[in-house]
């Protein structure tokens, strides 16, 4: 032992023996992890638990000393090694905090982070450059260091699918989806109420082609986490993926209320988006869920500075298509009251589809569709001139038939 060394440790025994609370094992562990002397530091401490195995201090810096050994074997690309050391030191550090949390929780929760973020870090990056394996191996290890955190997980599962819908894994990608699977069942199988974990199998169900155990899961799921706007679209993507285009639409809507509901302006960047597509599902002739289409639209509208040409233009169509719908049915009702009221309904359905075929043709002049949805509505109004002068624009612009 050096002289510098030598003092260093009798000054530590010294306050040590004044303060009662950290041993001498303890104390020589320290200056040990200071001259990188892990192994050291780590047979110190467990050579002084013979003697007293409730002090805070020795779990703590045994914590530390087992973090340092795993850093050395992730340099040395020791996977095994640094999954060990992690696991040991998280349970050094909980040690630590079961015996004095009210005294040791701060300093735990800085090296337990620190353990964390630093493995989650490198796996992004090694994520980012398209290096799978090591960043798996990297959230595998950030999961052994903070097994509280469901992230790594969620992180694996979520990096195998998208590694599944990449063309160069085509050839694996059902192995990566079931390998995606297998890891979420095994944290599941410790942590079954793992909401979390429980949507993202359902994610991976689904890419699977199981869409009803997939379904299965998203129902339990709503009943207890129904605001919770990830699992209504992760549902709405379900639908959209079994043709129910109605439903994926009531899924949008409900998001978007909540998205509006809270404070937080930043998740509202594609509700327009959003509500134009489920107002373009509810409008479908499969569907004919007119009404709701046009709340959702007109809502999509309201949130336009300057009027867009997709959203003005599927108003416009759906105006129009849910008069003639409503004009079916009054030529083939036989009660005159409700044939008077659906002659109303639909007259004014086509007035409103004039004005907005007015409005789109005036911001969007080179749209041939804008010019025959409008002439067609004044058709159904008797305004003939006004509708022909509008089909011939709409010939001399695109000609054949448009889109429906």
């Amino acid at each position: 032992m050096t002289r510098v060394r030598f003092i260093l440790l009798a000054v530590l025994l010294l306050l040590a023996a004044l303060t009662g609370c950290r041993s001498a094992h303890t104390t020589s562990a320290i200056l040990y992890i200071d001259e990188q002397s892990y192994d050291k530091a780590v047979q110190v401490i467990h050579d002084g638990f013979q003697f007293r195995d409730d002090e805070p201090d020795a779990f703590y810096y045994l914590g530390e000393a087992y973090s340092h050994l795993a850093e050395e074997a992730v340099q040395a690309d020791d996977f095994a090694e640094a999954m060990k050391n992690l696991e040991l030191a998280y349970e050094s550090y909980t040690r630590a905090l079961e015996i004095d949390s009210v005294n040791w929780t701060e300093k735990v929760d800085v090296s337990l982070k620190h353990n964390y973020t630093g493995r989650m870090r490198q796996a992004k990056l090694d994520w980012d450059d398209g290096y799978f394996e090591q960043a798996e191996g990297h959230m595998r290890l950030a999961f052994a260091a903070l097994p509280d955190s469901l992230s790594p997980v969620k992180s694996i599962a979520r990096m195998k699918m998208q590694m599944a819908g990449n063309d160069e894994f085509q050839d694996k990608r059902d192995d990566l989806l079931h390998e995606a699977l297998g890891l979420l069942d095994q944290v599941l199988d410790s942590k079954p109420d793992a909401y979390e974990l429980q949507a993202n199998k359902a994610n991976v169900l689904a890419a699977l082609g199981r869409g009803a155990e997939a379904g299965e899961i998203y129902e339990k799921l709503l009943i207890e986490h129904g605001d919770d706007t990830d699992l209504l679209l992760d549902i709405a993507t379900l639908a959209i993926n079994d043709g129910d285009y109605s439903r994926a639409a009531d899924f949008f809507v409900d998001v978007i209320d909540l998205r509006e509901a809270d404070t937080d302006a930043s998740n509202d960047d594609d509700n327009k988006d959003m509500l134009v597509s489920a107002g373009t599902w509810y409008s479908m002739s499969t569907i004919g869920r007119y009404e709701d289409a046009l709340v959702v639209l007109d809502r999509a509208a309201n949130l336009e500075i300057f009027p867009l040409v997709n959203t003005i233009l599927t108003r416009l169509r759906t105006y129009y298509n849910y008069g003639k719908e409503v004009k079916n049915l009054a030529e083939a009702e036989t009660d005159p009251v409700v044939k008077a009221e659906q002659t109303e309904q639909f007259k004014s359905l086509f007035t409103r589809a004039v004005e907005i075929g007015i409005a789109m043709t005036n911001n969007f002049v080179a749209n041939a569709d804008g010019f025959f949805y409008l002439s067609l509505a004044q058709l159904e109004l008797g305004d003939f001139s006004a509708s022909e002068a509008n089909f011939k624009t709409y010939n001399e612009l695109q000609g054949g038939t448009p889109d429906s």
